[in-house]
């Protein structure tokens, strides 16, 4: 087992032999500053208030966006949107990596204890409902047109307000407003069959 001194190492080097040139550095640097604390409480939110658990994907999704950004050139544009989808991806996975591993346990233990496990079977399958959900949901906001989609996303996954919206994608107030109505529309149309049926 790796110390965290070893696992130090290991982050020292990842980050000395990228490719990031010096401003490209900078800038990751000063993005990652500006919405850390931002990603912190998100991953705190998504972890269920686990604090180690929070601060491990935290760690994860700094070393998976500084990889992601080796061959970047030029400003980040939407830096946090970009963060937040990353990390919350990264969630997914390692929720999803924790009930493979829950449910290998409870297979190995289903003769002995069948009683003390079926709560951890139901929540394993209540897991896997809501991961088929998600992609269900995920696969239809992808297909929203280009100018709606990215406004939606703005709205939901980063958070930001119709007015950030408005002066991030320098549109009208009502403009965010409708691309944001229109969205939902869709969503609930094309959604309707699969969670009302």
């Amino acid at each position: 087992m790796k110390t965290p001194q070893d696992l130090a190492v290991n982050w020292a080097e990842k980050f000395s032999q990228s490719n990031h040139s010096v401003d490209t550095e900078i800038e990751f640097w000063n993005q990652w500053q500006k919405h850390q604390s931002y990603l912190y409480f998100c991953c705190l939110k998504w972890m269920r208030g686990n604090v180690m658990d929070a601060e491990d994907l935290l760690s994860q999704s700094m070393l998976k966006a500084w990889e992601k950004t080796a061959n970047h050139t030029g400003n980040f544009y939407n830096f946090k949107a970009w963060l937040y989808k990353l990390t919350y991806h990264l969630c997914i996975d390692i929720q999803r990596k924790n009930n493979r591993i829950q449910g290998k346990l409870s297979y190995w233990y289903s003769g002995v204890e069948t009683k003390m496990l079926y709560p951890i079977q139901q929540d394993i399958k209540i897991h896997l409902e809501k991961d088929e959900e998600m992609k269900v949901i995920e696969g239809a906001i992808a297909k929203l047109p280009p100018r709606i989609h990215h406004t939606f996303i703005l709205h939901y996954y980063a958070e930001m307000s119709y007015q950030e919206i408005a002066e991030e994608q320098n549109i009208s107030y009502a403009n965010v407003r409708k691309r944001i109505s229109q969205a939902r529309s869709i969503l609930k149309a094309e959604l309707r069959g699969y969670f009302l049926d």
